[in-house]
């Protein structure tokens, strides 16, 4: 007997949903929310009831394009290039100082957009024969699709929200508590005098007390007018000068001293030798002396 081998046909298995499929990117678009509320919502940022000087305009609903919420082909999808699906831009000769005309964009509300995409269904056939084989991946897909189509949206909507505040947003201009009201020209003119005269009066005293302050500073030195000597050299010779009852003889003796009479007398007591042999000794002395 022959016996006909078949090639064996493959086995696909189904895998598991996780139950953690998207924890992750879900906790971190939530954080983002949160960070996003507790800025915008600090108290530098709030406004004022009442408030004159700044007037809210009115919010402008988000505008999209009628494609937006179209996802792109997958690169084995078929591309339809029908003249009817997509419109071609003409290049048009706009004339200087013309105004652009604007096309009107289908305005969609976000919460209809967002539910919309969550419910959104495949409508294009794979041309590949191995999708029929497999029909979880379809509804992967979906989920896969609808996860990033809803960052999409969030991350849309907080771009025209930020837009939309750095557009209309002003500096706030508030009024200090107990800010006086404008003043008229005649109590600009009245506050003007009044200062004047005490900025006189501040400025006297100012002086009043410099001076003050100078007497006290100013030292009387006591000046000597007794007799003086000056000591000076001119031309390579030095000279002294006596002055205001000074003269050089009273300053500077020229006579020799008389020697005392007392020191003879102790010279004679304390002396040996006879009385003769003393007075000998003594003349020689005075004789030395001189």
């Amino acid at each position: 007997m022959e016996t006909s081998k078949d090639p064996e046909a493959p086995i696909f298995l189904d895998r598991g949903s996780r139950a953690t499929r998207g924890k992750r990117m879900t906790k971190l678009l939530d954080d983002e929310v949160e960070e996003d509320e507790l800025f915008w919502n600090q108290e530098a940022l709030k406004e004022e009831e009442n408030d004159i000087n700044y007037e809210a305009e009115p919010e402008v609903a988000d505008e999209f394009d009628s494609d937006f919420d179209e996802d792109e082909p997958e690169p084995d999808e078929e591309v339809d290039n029908d003249a009817d699906d997509r419109t071609r831009k003409k290049k048009r000769l706009i004339f200087p100082g013309k105004p652009v005309p604007k096309k009107k964009k289908k305005k969609k509300d976000l919460s209809k957009l967002e539910a919309g995409t969550k419910d959104e269904k495949p409508t294009q056939k794979s041309a590949s024969p191995e999708h029929h084989d497999v029909p979880d991946d379809n509804g992967e897909r979906t989920v896969r699709k609808s996860t990033r189509t809803s960052v999409i949206v969030r991350q849309a909507e907080r771009d025209a929200i930020r837009a939309a505040l750095q557009a209309t947003m002003k500096p706030i201009k508030r009024k200090k508590e107990g800010e006086e009201k404008r003043m008229t020209q005649e109590e600009m003119l009245l506050e003007a005098a009044q200062t004047e005269i005490m900025n006189l009066r501040n400025l006297e005293r100012v002086l009043a007390r410099e001076e003050e302050v100078k007497k006290r500073a100013i030292v009387h030195k006591a000046v000597y007018s007794g007799p003086q000597i000056r000591y000076y050299s001119k031309d390579g010779s030095s000279y002294l000068e006596f002055s205001k009852g000074l003269s050089f003889q009273s300053e500077i003796s020229t006579l020799s001293v008389p020697y005392p009479e007392k020191l003879y007398v102790q010279l004679l007591v304390c002396l040996p030798g006879t009385a003769i042999q003393r007075q000998g000794n003594l003349m020689q002395q005075k004789k030395l002396l001189k």
